[in-house]
């Protein structure tokens, strides 16, 4: 099972599994564009919808890693607000702009959809420049449209997590889990908040109520950040922390276009701007202390907000 990430057509291993856009099963970014800061390309494909594959070639691709690597400072980590990879591609597939570089399901299954060389369009910030800077990762997660009460897209007739032995399970179709890549999987939350089993918590005024992801999940994130760090220096393996508070914040930060490492999309997106939406993922079940003290074994400075 292949385990590397590709940057300009270098990999790095991240001893997690990873399905790449042109093997067997692979998903491909129905929406990738042109970095401006880049120039080992057809700068056309900066602007326009995607083209065929045979397109997105790099003219030097030694001269191309070397521009993304000065240009790519930041991982941002979303939710998908789907049941899985597969029900995000889908949605990706049906919208005219949208992509992520890498999908993250259930079962810890990394999919990178395209070379990082390319841009995604999924977190354009509140200055509009976010995806010229960044790479993207879209966690397997229903957000709060796994509550009944709450969902606003999927509708769902019941809560979407039943309580099995003091564990949170998903319950998942079998449209989906027969595309999970680990036969019969079972998506337990990492954690559960008490008896009602959600976390809730307000980020950027909007009050989140959600299952937690999944260990697995966790752990190929972690192995993705590191990773990263190794073809792009610049990513950090550090995360928004406020000092004073000392925890991670849920909001928007005030340095949010310089800041070098890793965040949400909350993190750099609070839409203030007309056309710019507000945003609330990775959202409240995310495990920012486990993230910080995982990367921070190897990195232990820490980061004061802006």
């Amino acid at each position: 099972m292949n385990q590397n990430i590709v940057a300009c057509q270098r990999t790095v291993e991240i001893n997690s599994p990873v399905i790449l856009w042109d093997a067997k099963g692979g998903l491909d970014c129905p929406n990738r564009r042109g970095r401006s800061a880049c120039t080992q390309h057809n700068s056309t494909l900066n602007n326009k919808p995607s083209q065929h594959p045979v397109e997105y070639s790099l003219s030097n691709p030694d001269k191309a890693y070397d521009e993304l690597k000065n240009s790519v400072y930041q991982l941002i980590i979303h939710y998908d607000a789907c049941y899985s990879s597969h029900h995000c591609h889908k949605i990706m597939k049906e919208s005219s702009f949208k992509g992520s570089h890498f999908y993250l399901d259930l079962d810890g299954t990394l999919f990178q959809t395209c070379d990082l060389y390319w841009k995604t369009n999924t977190a354009p910030a509140d200055d509009r420049n976010g995806n010229e800077r960044a790479v993207h990762v879209e966690m397997a997660n229903l957000s709060w449209e796994a509550l009944k009460l709450e969902s606003e897209f999927h509708k769902v007739s019941s809560d979407q997590y039943r309580k099995k032995k003091d564990r949170w399970e998903l319950s998942l179709s079998k449209q989906w889990k027969k595309k999970l890549r680990t036969p019969n999987f079972r998506a337990y939350a990492a954690r559960g908040y008490g008896k009602r089993g959600y976390f809730s918590r307000r980020i950027n005024g909007k009050i989140v109520r959600m299952w937690d992801f999944t260990n697995e999940q966790y752990r190929a994130l972690i192995n993705l950040c590191f990773g990263l760090n190794k073809l792009l220096p610049k990513i950090r393996l550090q995360v928004p922390y406020d000092k004073t508070k000392r925890r991670t914040p849920l909001d928007r930060i005030n340095n949010y276009s310089t800041f070098e490492g890793i965040l949400g999309h909350a993190h750099v997106q609070k839409g203030e701007k007309d056309d710019i939406s507000c945003k609330y993922d990775p959202g409240s079940a995310f495990n920012w202390p486990h993230l910080r003290r995982s990367l921070y074994r190897k990195r232990p400075d820490s980061v004061i907000l802006g």
